[in-house]
C-alpha cells in the first residue's frame, strides 16, 4: 500500500496526471494548436519532461 500510495504522490504521476491534461487544454484555448493529435503530443513534450526533472531532482523547487 505504501509503495502505491508513493507511486501515486510521485513527481512524474503529477506530471502525467495534472501538468499533461493542463498543459494540452492551455495550447488549445490559447490557440497555440489545434484540438486533437497535436495538443496531446505538445502537453507530453513539456510536461513528461518536467515531471522528469522534478523526480530526479527530487524536488519541484528548482531554486537553493
Amino acid at each position: 500500500m505504501r509503495l502505491f500510495i508513493g507511486i501515486l504522490l510521485s513527481p512524474i504521476a503529477f506530471a502525467i496526471g495534472f501538468l499533461w491534461p493542463l498543459i494540452t487544454q492551455s495550447a488549445i484555448a490559447l490557440d497555440i494548436v489545434a484540438a486533437g493529435t497535436d495538443a496531446l503530443i505538445l502537453g507530453a513534450v513539456v510536461a513528461i519532461p518536467l515531471g522528469l526533472l522534478a523526480q530526479f531532482r527530487g524536488s519541484w523547487v528548482w531554486i537553493k
